[in-house]
Parts: C-alpha cells; sequence; structure tokens
C-alpha cells in the first residue's frame, strides 16, 4: 500500500513539473504594403510581433536575427518605431541588411511589435525569414517569412513627334502618348505633359508652334507609389515665314510697285515671269518686322519685250526667307504691264 501511495506522489510531482514549463516566444513578421514600385521614393515597413503564449511568467532574453534578401537594405533614415521591452536592443543600419534584436522581455500573453524601413533597389518577389526567435524558455521550432513585391517604375510611350524635330511656324503637330504601370495596371496616379511654355498638352492635342526657338515636350507618368518616369523630347520652331502681298500698282516703263508685310529679318527675293522669259527681278533683305515697299523694273530682256508689244502678261513670283527658317513663295499671276502708265 505504501508503494502505491509513493508512485502516486511520483505521478503528481511529474504532472506538476510539466504544468510549470514555460513555452518559448512565436514570431510573425510582415512587410506593409506588401507590394511598392521600385523608386527612390518608395518603401515598406517590415514589422516584427514577438508574443509570449504563457498564462503566467515573463519571457527574458528575446532575440533574433533577420537578414534581408539581396536587392533589399534598410533605409536611411531606418524608419524604426516600436520596442520589445525596456532591455531590448533593436539595431537595424541604414543601407544594411541586418536586423535583429537582442534582451527583449514580454510579459505573460503580451507582445511587443516594432517595425523598420525597407528600401528596394531592384524589381521582383522577394521573401525575408528571420531566424528562429530565442528567450528565457528557450527557442521557438521556426522562424517567420514575409513576403515582398517590387514593380518596374511606369513607362511612357511618345508618339507623332520626333526628337531634335524641326518644325515651320504655325505647323499643325499632335503628339500623342500613353502611360502603363507594369505589373499594377490600376497603379497610375498621372500620365500628362507639359511644354516649356508651362502649356499642358494632352494626348492628340495641338503644340504651340507660335513661338520660334528651341522648346521641349515633357511626359510624366506618375506611380501611387510616387515613382515617376519622364521622357523629353525637343524641337524647334522655325522663324515665322508667312507674308503679305498688298497694293499691287503698275507702272510706267514696265515697273511694278506693291508692299510687303513681312514678319521679321529675312531675305526677298522678287521675280516676274513672261511665260518662261523673266521679265524683272528684284533681291533685298531687311533687318526685323517691317513693311517693304518694293519696285521691280523690268530686266532689259523685259524691256525689249515690251518694244516689241503694247502690254506684258507676267506671274509675280515673291520669295521670303526667314532669318534661320525655310523660305515660302507667294505668287500672282494676270498682271499686266506696259510702257505706259
Amino acid at each position: 500500500m505504501a508503494v502505491t501511495m509513493v508512485a502516486t506522489a511520483a505521478a503528481g510531482l511529474a504532472v506538476a513539473s510539466t504544468a510549470l514549463a514555460a513555452s518559448p516566444p512565436t514570431i510573425t513578421s510582415a512587410f506593409t504594403p506588401s507590394q511598392i514600385g521600385l523608386s527612390d521614393s518608395a518603401a515598406t515597413a517590415l514589422s516584427f510581433t514577438i508574443t509570449n503564449p504563457n498564462a503566467s511568467g515573463t519571457l527574458a532574453a528575446v532575440s533574433f536575427t533577420d537578414t534581408l534578401p539581396a536587392g533589399l537594405a534598410v533605409d536611411d533614415p531606418n524608419g524604426e518605431n516600436g520596442t520589445c521591452g525596456s532591455s531590448g536592443v533593436i539595431t537595424a543600419n541604414p543601407a544594411s541588411q541586418a536586423i535583429s534584436l537582442s534582451g527583449g522581455s514580454i510579459k505573460a500573453g503580451a507582445s511587443c511589435t516594432f517595425s523598420v524601413s525597407v528600401t528596394a533597389a531592384q524589381t521582383g518577389t522577394f521573401q525575408s525569414t528571420t531566424s528562429a526567435v530565442s528567450s528565457s524558455a528557450g527557442a521557438s521550432s521556426t522562424g517567420a517569412a514575409a513576403t515582398l513585391t517590387v514593380i518596374p517604375p511606369p513607362t511612357v510611350t511618345v508618339g507623332h513627334i520626333r526628337n531634335n524635330a524641326k518644325y515651320t511656324y504655325g505647323q499643325v503637330v499632335k503628339p500623342t502618348y500613353s502611360c502603363t504601370q507594369p505589373d499594377d495596371p490600376s497603379g497610375l496616379t498621372d500620365c500628362s505633359a507639359e511644354d516649356d511654355l508651362g502649356n499642358d498638352i494632352a494626348s492628340g492635342g495641338a503644340l504651340k508652334t507660335k513661338i520660334p526657338g528651341s522648346h521641349s515636350l515633357t511626359v510624366s507618368a506618375t506611380s501611387d507609389d510616387g515613382a515617376v518616369t519622364t521622357d523629353e523630347i525637343d524641337y524647334t520652331v522655325l522663324p515665322d515665314n508667312q507674308f503679305a502681298i498688298a497694293k499691287l500698282k503698275p507702272q510706267s516703263h514696265g515697273a511694278l510697285q506693291f508692299q510687303l508685310a513681312l514678319p521679321g529679318a529675312g531675305k526677298i527675293k522678287v521675280v516676274e515671269l513672261a511665260g518662261k522669259k523673266t521679265f524683272g527681278q528684284f533681291s533685298g533683305s531687311v533687318a526685323g518686322q517691317r513693311k517693304l515697299h518694293v519696285t521691280v523694273k523690268p530686266t532689259p530682256a523685259g524691256s525689249a519685250l515690251l518694244k516689241q508689244t503694247p502690254s506684258v502678261k507676267v506671274t509675280l513670283q515673291v520669295t521670303y526667307t526667314p532669318k534661320g527658317g525655310v523660305k515660302h513663295t507667294v505668287t500672282r499671276r494676270g498682271i499686266t504691264l506696259s510702257a505706259k502708265k
């Protein structure tokens, strides 16, 4: 009978001893957000939560490490937030790949959470896995894994305009453009274009081509994580080559007077044709915008023609070439010239 009582007592002691044994902590981790874009401004918070599963007793010496995979690194500044007991030491040096906790403490039934800011240097899917978490009650059987997806920056496609193109004054140019966010079609917050004059240009909208000189069109795509991709197209608007002819007045001896309204500096060439023969001609230049009065007199061949016939019908061709621009010719037909006024 005494033996039975001893055995019962021993069994009771074994049960009591098992009930008092403390369990090691558990750990979970997560990236928030779990998807970011590849850009200087994109970052995510990698958080760790360690839990004391015991109904009583504080866990001490709570420690673990997490080595980030290649392509990820601790941000600068590291964005550290949270603690794990007053004695816990969190290490996360900017630009490094090592995150660790040592000497942490967690009260019974409680948890501690801290996070560190992480950036990406390349696109892809990354998994960061911690070591087992150790403590005064031993180590957890496994660590925790968190997955992060890093998507490429947005893309820009531009059409109907060429880099370093030259356009005539007032030419109709309607560039088109589109933007996409690879791997995240809904991830764009902006797709727009602006010229160097501050004008917003819609896709398919006309450029402002009445200011001569060097210009640029910048198309920008912005993703919801702040990544920006731009494409800048340079182009040149040539000087205005449009002009007007007014007040055509035939004069005596086959001369012709008229007025030119010129937009700027350039050269003028005037030719009068009687059939295929040059009846009269004139050339000159102007230093700037002005109205120019021109008198064209017959060439020797034109004067000889007037001696053969009382009047001659000529075609007037006026060519204006602005400085730095392309020539433009205006023609007037059926002008009658004679030896008499």
